[in-house]
């Protein structure tokens, strides 16, 4: 066993002497500390990649929004699977994916050695699909119950129990991983799930886990949603969950998007007519999709983005500007309003 001198430079890499850092007994545990930066890096990696424009981008996001039959009725959860997904997936012209450009970029960054090391890991990240085996508080086993891998995880929402099936992306952490961004869980279903993979494994001639993840990620996540309801196990009658979405138009959050959009506009100086026209349509989307809301902004600002095209208002509100004023990205802002152009266009 290696012995470290309390005035010996501390392993951790922190440039203390030992009895200054981990040798400290009320000093923080290394593994915390480089699960805390990673933490922080994984928020960040995320970030880079909603940031992101391009072209491909845009188009693929809304053609699987399309394709979706659960996650469409709660965009900002789709969303974000999207991204985490194609952020780790997608090799660009330049031949990197995202969250390998992000590596590079903040890997310069990092003065951790321990936490370097995990980053540079990032750049072949793992997608994972299996049953949760262990759960306790935030760390979970997961066995990958087709190729028999077994995950060891921290950092999970500490609700999670044993039994679950996990869907999810996975960065390393030393001899553990990090779940990355939006990952999803399915209780009660875990052998279903598991069915449900390995037939649409077959049917896509993959013998790989990872290899189906890949390409068909946001379908398996789509698809055990389909099954947690119900509907995928053909059920005739509606379940409590698509019941609470038909009923969901007394959301409050519906109210407080308009409310949010009345309030900015009228501080503009809008006139009542452009005022009513944005609560009409914003109101007539909701009663159409009934989305599930978590952030109210967004939606207050896409609605505003999407009258402005024909509609004479005394500014001319730009992205950058919408975003900046109700605290959102100005992607989520140019996402959300051609989906909503789209709903709002056929509904006429």
């Amino acid at each position: 066993m290696k012995t470290i001198g309390r005035n010996d430079p501390c392993e951790c890499g922190s440039g203390k002497k030992y009895k200054k850092c981990c040798g400290n007994q009320s000093a923080v545990n290394i593994d915390d500390l480089v699960l805390g930066e990673l933490e922080i890096l994984q928020a960040q990696a995320y970030d880079y990649i909603a940031v992101h424009k391009s072209d491909e981008l845009e188009n693929d996001y809304h053609r699987y929004f399309s394709e979706m039959t659960m996650m469409n009725k709660d965009q900002e959860i789709y969303e974000m699977a999207f991204l985490s997904w194609y952020g780790v997936t997608k090799k660009l012209e330049e031949g990197q994916s995202l969250i390998e450009m992000f590596v590079e970029k903040q890997g310069k960054a990092v003065g951790r050695p321990q936490t370097l090391e995990s980053l540079e890991e990032w750049k072949s990240p793992r997608l994972a699909a299996g049953i949760v085996t262990s759960a306790k508080g935030s760390e979970l086993v997961i066995q990958d119950t087709v190729e028999g891998e077994t995950f060891n995880v921290k950092g999970a929402n500490p609700e999670i129990v044993e039994g679950c099936f996990f869907i999810g992306i996975l960065l390393q952490n030393g001899i553990t991983y990090l779940p990355f961004a939006q990952y999803f869980v399915y209780p009660g279903i875990a052998e279903t799930c598991k069915d449900a993979m390995v037939e649409k494994m077959r049917k896509a001639g993959r013998d790989s886990v990872e290899e189906y993840l890949a390409s068909d990620y946001l379908y398996l996540a789509d698809h055990c949603f389909d099954l947690f309801t119900g509907r995928g196990k053909g059920v005739s009658e509606e379940t409590e969950a698509v019941k609470e979405e038909k009923e969901n138009i007394d959301n409050p959050a519906y109210a407080e998007a308009i409310d949010s959009m009345k309030a900015f506009l009228t501080e503009q100086a809008e006139s009542s007519f452009s005022i009513e026209k944005a609560a009409k349509l914003l109101t007539q989307y909701f009663e159409s999709e009934t989305p599930k809301i978590r952030n109210p902004q967004i939606y207050s600002a896409s609605i505003v983005e999407v009258i402005k095209a024909d509609t004479e208002l005394k500014k001319d509100y730009l992205q950058k500007d919408l975003a900046e004023a109700f605290g959102v990205s100005a992607n989520s802002i140019s996402r959300r309003a051609k989906e909503m152009k789209k709903i709002l266009l056929a509904a006429v």
